[in-house]
């Protein structure tokens, strides 16, 4: 049942008949955690429907998994993606964000909470085990080479482009495109001209490895033949 309708209570008293069990998942939180009352602000709410689940959690001692959807909107902070308001990842011991890159890494788990260090990993999924796996290094390297795969695939299509309107059309950090292209430029797979334009930097072969020859993860939306989103 919805959490208001007593659905908390189930899981309590589910738990107090097998005491062995060390893991709860609810899947997904927006099935069960019942509309707010008339009158309580949205963050009040939030925080209340994740406050009983995790008072069972305390009582028993468990770890309860609960399944969220995160928006379509892309954030500077992982946080900020989160379905609601803060109140959700408020009242949360942790909260761990599962982007999907689009090169080499598979994924980037992104987690925060109160009693573990903040960090990324990076994942790749291996389609038939149907697992992810964690990679070696770290998670900004990974990101990174699929930032250059989405700017030149994006500058061959629109040349002529500033950081900003990369950074806006692909939905990247500003900051992170424009420390990208300028890497790019060092590496001879971009020409910057006068004014801050980027254009690509030429024929094959003028620039070193090109990295839209990299392999596509098995989640890539490439895969899907979709155009590039238009600047305009």
């Amino acid at each position: 049942e919805p959490m208001p309708a007593g659905g908390d209570e189930q899981i309590d008293a589910w738990l107090t008949a097998n005491p062995g069990a060390r893991l709860v998942v609810i899947d997904v939180f927006a099935k069960v955690r019942g509309s707010a009352p008339a009158g309580v602000a949205a963050y009040d709410a939030d925080y209340s429907a994740m406050g009983r689940i995790k008072r069972v959690a305390d009582r028993h001692g468990v770890a309860i998994l609960l399944i969220h959807h995160v928006r379509k909107a892309a954030a500077e902070d992982f946080l900020a993606t989160v379905s609601g308001t803060n109140g959700l990842a408020g009242a949360a011991d942790a909260v761990l964000v599962l982007e999907r890159a689009r090169a080499q890494a598979d994924g980037v788990l992104h987690v925060t909470g109160r009693d573990v260090d903040e960090t990324d990993y990076p994942l790749a999924f291996h389609a038939e085990r149907g697992a992810w796996e964690v990679l070696d290094g770290r998670a900004s390297d990974y990101l990174l080479r699929d930032t250059r795969s989405q700017v030149i695939r994006y500058v061959r299509d629109y040349p002529g482009q500033k950081p900003k309107q990369i950074a806006e059309a692909l939905q990247i950090e500003a900051g992170t495109v424009r420390q990208t292209v300028r890497r790019m430029v060092d590496d001879g797979q971009l020409r910057a001209a006068p004014g801050g334009y980027y254009f690509p930097a030429g024929d094959s072969g003028d620039g070193g490895d090109d990295p839209a020859d990299e392999p596509l993860s098995l989640l890539s939306p490439r895969h899907s033949g979709e155009p590039l989103p238009d600047p305009g």
